[in-house]
């Protein structure tokens, strides 16, 4: 309402008629039916010239469909075709459960897919500008680039964490869509309101908030897998999850490191500062740091096989803390006020940092029978 006489009848009369299609329901269906299709056509009649009305049919659509939910179900068949392949190894039954998980997987991006580009369309707006486009947006990305290293590497690591993965970022959009009870398409504050920024520094940055995050997964996936002795001691699968990591590092690196520098031309041209951003570029910042230290300390030989996978774990913190947590500082345009899932964050941190902690008990233990049965030196061959 605007205050104005005509806006409080207009609503008054919506209202009545709205409370003559209730009160017709419970005895007559058709007579419900035909109320609220005259309310319908009220609004939309109203609607029509402010140009509001274009997408409602496409949102209602959207909705009736529920396109994660039905994502979900196929990311979950391809979680149950991923436990079939790693039970029964490289067989021809294997071969059949690696085919089908990849298939799963593959439909159940589609999915999602489709749904992050139908919001686009009714937002008119890229797909990311809040915290829920965010977590089904980074969830599809990671996904997507797991199938990508996949592609590349073909020995199955990646592909077993592809559904897992899209299983557990749909079920953290949904808990965050149900706890916070709102309207997860609302319109963006104005300063941020750019398709060009929206663009090129939100989609760079979530882009490597996807790569960094699913280099730590893969490094968790070798942690345990080495740790517990079901990769069966193979060096190749070691080197070729090691090499993914170290690529997915660098990405991370590049797209952070670009997406930072572009947050802050935006805020140059929004607010006429450089380094006037908030919280949330600092947390950017951090990632950018964090994957240089990894990189360097690799190149220089300061950190091997096993320092990468675990640096790479802790990246999954600092990301998750850029991601997440700067929301609870409660300042900044990025401070979303989604607080119930403090406990949430809290426990994901204890995880890795419980994955952390085997890791480095696996090294140390590698290490010691390392030195009490070292490796035999070659010795050049002697004529007899």
């Amino acid at each position: 309402m605007t205050g104005y006489a005509a806006d409080a009848e207009t609503l008054i009369g919506d209202i009545r008629q709205l409370e003559v299609a209730a009160r017709a329901g419970p005895g007559d269906e058709a007579a419900f039916r035909t109320q609220l299709e005259a309310l319908h056509s009220r609004l939309a009649g109203r609607a029509e010239p402010r140009s509001d009305a274009k997408h409602v049919a496409l949102e209602s659509a959207y909705y009736r469909k529920n396109w994660f939910l039905s994502g979900l179900a196929w990311f979950l068949f391809g979680s149950l075709a991923v436990l079939g392949m790693w039970t029964v190894g490289e067989s021809r039954a294997g071969r059949w459960f690696s085919s089908a998980a990849a298939l799963a997987t593959l439909v159940g991006l589609a999915f999602c897919t489709t749904a992050i580009v139908k919001r686009c369309i009714i937002m008119e707006r890229p797909p990311v500008g809040n915290l829920y486009d965010t977590i089904i947006f980074i969830g599809s990305s990671v996904v997507l680039f797991a199938l990508i290293v996949e592609w590349l590497t073909r020995r199955g690591f990646a592909l077993a964490t592809a559904p897992i993965l899209g299983t557990a970022f749909i079920l953290l959009a949904r808990r965050y869509e149900l706890g916070e009870a709102n309207d997860h398409m609302d319109p963006l504050v104005a300063v941020l309101d750019s398709n060009f920024w929206l663009t090129t520094h939100v989609i760079t940055i979530t882009l490597g908030y996807s790569a960094g995050l699913l280099a730590a997964f893969l490094s968790a996936l070798h942690v345990l897998l080495r740790g517990l002795g079901l990769d069966g001691g193979d060096s190749g699968l070691r080197r070729s999850m090691t090499r993914a990591v170290y690529g997915m590092i660098c990405f991370t690196l590049f797209l952070s490191l670009i997406g930072t520098v572009l947050g802050g031309i935006w805020a140059n041209d929004s607010w006429g500062r450089f380094w006037g951003w908030d919280p949330k570029e600092n947390g950017a910042l951090l990632i950018v740091l964090w994957t240089l230290a990894i990189l360097h300390a690799r190149l220089g030989g300061h950190i091997g096989e096993w320092g990468l996978h675990l640096a790479s774990i802790f990246t999954a913190i600092v990301i998750t803390f850029s991601w997440w947590h700067v929301n609870f500082l409660g300042v900044g345009l990025h401070s979303y006020g989604f607080t119930a899932g403090k406990n949430t964050i809290w426990s994901f941190y204890a995880a890795l940092s419980a994955i952390l902690a085997f890791g480095f008990v696996v090294r140390a233990v590698e290490s010691a029978k390392g030195r009490r049965n070292p490796r035999p030196v070659a010795t050049p061959a002697t004529e007899a």
